[in-house]
């Protein structure tokens, strides 16, 4: 069997102590060396360019001493295991070398050939380990930092030492931050939870995937799952990872609104297809009839098919608005501020909310760009939102608010009310056509609302709270 062979550089300036060395591994039969030698400082560092696994350096090397020749070889070779050699024991030298990066350090004359090549075998084996962990430690930074889930890093105690920079982003500081950490424990909104991860944490158990709900620095909170594992056992530190459910769930919320227009419109073309050509039969035959009866049966029949016209073209009406709504509109985009588009449609709303006399609050991100939108589409859009709000809200005492802001690439915006709110089993109702509470409503204000949202690869979506107000919250993308 091959053995590996294991390259050393020898500093020293007398070859009589390199000589003795050399022999010392000549009589180990379990490695193969191969020596090389520099007799100074200078010549030492010529030889770097080499590759080595293992530098033997002695002390004094002339006017450099051998903690000048590590530190040169550390700087350029950072990992590399070097083990200093001196002719008389030195407890202070002996520290230093350490603390420089000394693998291990020996005196001369009280080591034979297999304490030689047991200190060589552990200094070679700690520096692969140290680079190793670094490599190690490296791609969990990398990891850690780059990660678009939150996670910290807390002790036994529950106080955050450090947090990745999706964790600051979504919960708005950063523990490294404040002076004393923070603690994770607080944040989290159910006391039984925190008692469960105290105890894993005593056990020094895992954690997986426990539904919980955390504190926001807005004074909000999210529903998440946590995830608790050990980071390092003899620091006692711990890794906590979060994933963000109110953001999965916002994400599979967009999706089925998407699905089920995508649905709505093949269905209302179906629908249109079905119902058109007998409704246009029945209009040909009303009109027919009104040109073909007697003028007496007419004088007595007539109104009845008025009635039927009537009907047809209302029939006709409703058919067309559905199809309109349900079909993704046709866009003729350009940068618009969406700050003076909601600004616009507010003056369209002025007379109602002059009528109420709502209040308005604004709060506009300035910083937002203009972005590609059809201008009027988007206006037909928000104004829709605002009328609805007005009628949500009682005389006088209603509050209309309206904000703007940019996450995540995206520029979000929110319209608010003080209102009656939306029953929770009307809310998956809410964008379908013809589904409506009021008492003159088509219910295709928000389908087409939605419509135009969707035609410009946005979203939008509700919340509310019986009795205390709804928010439409509408996504474009800022490119």
């Amino acid at each position: 069997m091959l053995q590996e062979q294991i390259r050393i550089l020898y500093v020293d300036d007398d070859e009589d102590d390199f000589l003795l060395v050399q022999t010392l591994l000549q009589k180990v039969r379990r490695s193969l060396f191969a020596m090389d030698r520099a007799a100074t400082y200078d010549e030492a560092l010529g030889k770097l360019h080499n590759e080595y696994d293992l530098f033997l350096v002695d002390y004094k090397l002339g006017k450099e001493n051998g903690l000048e020749l590590l530190q040169a070889i550390k700087s350029r070779k950072k990992y590399a295991p070097v083990i200093m050699l001196t002719g008389m024991e030195n407890g202070e030298l002996d520290i230093q070398a350490m603390r420089e990066g000394a693998a291990d350090y020996l005196i001369k004359g009280d080591f034979d050939a297999e304490m030689l090549h047991r200190t060589i075998r552990y200094a070679i084996r700690d520096a692969i380990l140290l680079q190793t962990l670094e490599i190690s430690a490296n791609r969990f930074r990398n990891i850690f930092e780059r990660a678009a889930d939150p996670i910290i890093l807390i002790d036994s105690d529950g106080m955050m030492k450090e947090a990745n920079p999706a964790f600051v982003n979504r919960f708005g500081y950063n523990p490294e931050e404040l002076d004393r950490g923070a603690s994770f424990f607080s944040m989290i909104t159910i006391s039984d939870h925190v008692e469960l991860i105290t105890e894993t944490i005593k056990k020094d158990e895992e954690l997986n995937d426990l539904e919980t709900s955390l504190h926001v620095a807005d004074d909000g909170q999210i529903d998440v799952l946590i995830s608790v594992v050990m980071h390092d056992s003899q620091a006692k530190m711990y890794q906590v990872m979060i994933k963000d459910l109110t953001s999965l769930r916002i994400k599979e919320e967009e999706t089925r609104n998407l699905k089920r227009f995508s649905s709505t419109g093949r269905i209302a073309r179906i629908i249109a297809h079905e119902v058109k050509n007998p409704l246009t039969n029945i209009t040909l035959s009303a009109d027919q009839l009104k040109v073909e009866l007697p003028e007496e049966v007419y004088k007595e029949t007539g109104d009845l098919i008025e009635i039927i016209q009537r009907n047809c073209t209302r029939i006709n009406q409703l058919v067309s608005e559905l199809l309109y709504s349900t079909r993704f509109s046709e866009l003729q985009t350009s940068k618009h501020s969406i700050n003076v588009v909601l600004e616009e449609a507010l003056e369209m709303a002025k007379d109602r909310l002059n009528l109420k006399k709502i209040k308005v609050l604004k709060r506009y991100d300035d910083g937002i760009c203009d972005i590609d939108v059809d201008s009027e589409k988007i206006k037909i859009a928000f104004l829709n939102l605002i009328v609805n709000a007005i009628e949500a809200m009682e005389q006088e005492s209603g509050v209309l608010s309206v904000s703007t802001y940019v996450k995540d690439s995206k520029c979000f915006i929110e319209i608010s009310d003080n209102g009656s709110g939306i029953a929770s089993e009307h809310l998956e109702h809410l964008f379908e056509p013809f589904f409506t509470n009021k008492e003159k409503g088509t219910g295709l204000g928000l389908t087409n609302t939605q419509n135009i949202i969707l035609s410009h690869k946005g979203s939008i979506r509700v919340k509310s709270d019986s009795g205390r107000g709804t928010t439409f919250i509408v996504s474009l993308n800022l490119n």
